[in-house]
């Protein structure tokens, strides 16, 4: 079983309690498991904990979450995400299990991707992202990014017709 990967590229930080606090808006009944490591304190913390993400990933820091499923665009079921942050701006890399996106019906296959790269446009205009990569784990790698988006990217056809090719 491969993994499907969407990783927002050069996030700002400043931007990262909005962005998991309201967008992503998690419950911590979806979390399986947290791991993030709070430089202050010296120790190991979980998401219930946290207050704030940009305190806890500064100066720079990474951590992770397990979620039973995840609405980005369409409801993903085991999508783990992972943060990984400099002073700044960091990366957001989201995983699941490819037959969230491929399985069912193609007419079902095809409003999941509208969805997902619906979802990933708002996002890139909300937060000012430059640029988001949708591929096989890992998507940063030509070989597996079956797509990249970014600001001159416009037509949103053309992005599902590529991650459903």
């Amino acid at each position: 079983m491969e993994s499907l990967e969407i990783i927002l590229l050069d996030f700002k930080k400043s931007n990262l309690d909005q962005f998991i606090k309201k967008d992503l808006s998690i419950q911590t009944n979806q979390i399986r498991s947290s791991h993030f490591y709070d430089n202050s304190r010296g120790k190991d913390t979980e998401f219930q904990d946290i207050t704030s993400f940009e305190e806890i990933l500064s100066p720079k820091g990474t951590g992770n979450l397990f979620l039973s499923d995840l609405n980005l665009g369409h409801n993903f079921i085991d999508v783990m995400i992972v943060f990984s942050f400099d002073e700044q701006y960091g990366d957001i890399t989201m995983n699941f299990p490819e037959e969230e996106l491929y399985s069912g019906e193609k007419s079902e296959t095809a409003l999941k991707a509208e969805g997902l790269i619906r979802y990933i446009f708002d996002m890139m205009d909300k937060y000012e992202i430059k640029k988001v990569r949708v591929g096989y784990e890992p998507a940063t790698d030509d070989d597996t990014c079956l797509v990249e988006i970014n600001k001159e990217t416009k037509n949103f056809n053309d992005i599902v017709t590529k991650l459903l090719g």
